[in-house]
């Protein structure tokens, strides 16, 4: 019985880019269609957890909209930790 090998994801994406740079027209038109249809927007779906996570969001942001920062205030405080 073979041993299986598992690689990680960087492995995975080294051989990726090495195939598609020598891959035939069919198979490059084949991986763009699975990308492109992995990435539309009605493919993805939020966990319940996430969904509540955000309607709670939503809702404090309702009782209470002044109660979080502005963009500049969030840059600022994202620069002084770098």
């Amino acid at each position: 019985m073979e041993k299986e090998i598992i690689m990680g994801a960087a492995q995975i994406r080294e051989i990726l880019h090495e195939y598609i740079d020598i891959a035939d027209e069919r198979f490059i038109n084949l991986m763009y269609a699975m990308i492109q249809a992995d990435m539309k927007e009605e493919n993805y779906e939020l966990s319940d957890r996430h969904k509540k996570i955000l309607d709670e969001r939503i809702t404090a942001h309702k009782t209470n909209p002044s109660s979080g920062s502005s963009w500049e205030e969030v840059k600022a405080r994202i620069k002084s930790q770098l």
